[in-house]
């Protein structure tokens, strides 16, 4: 017996039928971690995201039409969360003293001075990337979304997607490879 696609389980939560989102939560749990750590680099955040976004999903069940894919709404929905969340703890670039009592932005300077002495791996690299450039990699090369999907996300045409991912490409390189 085939199980239920992801657009008629969030249709049955659509409908108050809140059973089902715990499928939901097996189906993509895992998969939003990935994303959003690679975003974060902080586990902990990273895990508070997620339950974020099953709560958004709660409260914005009824915002849910079923001729989009639940796949990209799922994702729209993290992408959200996490903007919030950058927003609500972004430090400004002057203030340093309180950039290292961060410990998120204390890791990501620490990240950077370990590049520069051991070499660099791609997910240090990645981290260093402005928020806009290492989300459309991450969307595309570690979620396995197209461009006209991530564009649809962005709000953009497929192929302004594709420049978008070819610059922050270029601008992972430049890191990694320097």
């Amino acid at each position: 017996m085939q199980s239920p696609s992801d657009e008629t389980l969030m249709e049955q939560v659509r409908d108050n039928d809140l059973d089902q989102l715990s499928t939901l939560f097996e189906r993509y749990q895992g998969l939003l971690f990935g994303f959003l750590l690679r975003l974060t680099n902080d586990r902990d955040t990273a895990q508070d995201l997620v339950q974020n976004v099953f709560l958004r999903i709660l409260k914005y069940r009824t915002s849910y039409q079923s001729t989009h894919p639940f796949k990209a709404w799922i994702y729209q929905l993290a992408r959200n969360v996490y903007a919030d969340h950058w927003k609500k703890h972004h430090v400004p670039a002057g203030d340093l003293e309180v950039a290292e009592r961060t410990p998120t932005l204390r890791r990501a300077a620490m990240a950077g001075v370990a590049a520069t002495y051991e070499g660099q791996d791609v997910q240090e690299a990645l981290a260093l990337l402005p928020s806009a450039q290492r989300e459309i990699l991450v969307l595309h090369r570690f979620q396995g979304f197209d461009y006209a999907e991530i564009g649809e996300m962005l709000g953009c045409s497929e192929g302004a997607a594709r420049v978008k991912a070819h610059r922050a490409l270029e601008a992972l390189r430049k890191i990694y490879f320097s």
